[in-house]
């Protein structure tokens, strides 16, 4: 449980500084690994998701094993900044979660 509290922490401490360091309109997303091996993982789903909604940034999984949703990731993230670079003053923001949620339930979930 000590390693999950100082991963924990970790995570804070880096967003932290990239909140605090970063350029404001820097594009932030938090990826957890070993998606592929539950029992390898060490930080749980649900704590990489609560971490992600403290911070107000999206969410997935992947894996640098299998490739799961690794591509996935950067697309979304250059969505997001394409996005950006285009927008009209009256267009809505680009909603990078949900674009997440969407792509990998049109993939059943999963993608390489």
């Amino acid at each position: 449980m000590k390693l999950n509290i100082d991963l924990h922490f970790r995570g804070i401490a880096w967003l932290t500084e990239i909140h605090e360091y970063a350029q404001q309109d820097v594009v932030v997303m938090l990826l957890g690994n070993k998606a592929d091996s539950t029992h390898d993982r060490l930080v749980k789903r649900e704590e990489g998701e609560k971490l992600a909604k403290e911070f107000g940034v999206p969410f997935m999984e992947t894996s640098a094993k299998s490739g799961l949703n690794v591509e996935l990731a950067f697309t979304a993230v250059a969505k997001e900044l394409k996005h950006r670079t285009m927008k009209e003053p009256d267009e809505p923001k680009f909603q990078l979660q949900e674009y997440v949620d969407k792509e990998m339930r049109t993939a059943g979930c999963c993608r390489s």
